[in-house]
């Protein structure tokens, strides 16, 4: 994993605490186009830091401990 998908997904660490849609992340939290935010939160979801919301499809937060 490069440093700039580490930085990314340490911005996503202190703003999923509720779960908020992927076209949300990509526009207004990463700036990003939704297939690079996409790979971002498969990376996340792989180092078992956030996880897809079980109440809807597309909609991420951070993993329940």
């Amino acid at each position: 994993m490069n440093q700039e998908n580490k930085d990314m997904i340490r911005i996503l660490e202190g703003k999923l605490r509720m779960p908020i849609h992927i076209s949300y992340i990509s526009k207004y939290i990463l700036k990003k186009t939704q297939e690079e935010t996409k790979e971002i939160l498969e990376q996340a979801i792989n180092d078992g830091v956030i996880e897809e919301s079980p109440l809807a499809k597309e909609y991420y937060q951070l993993k329940r401990k």
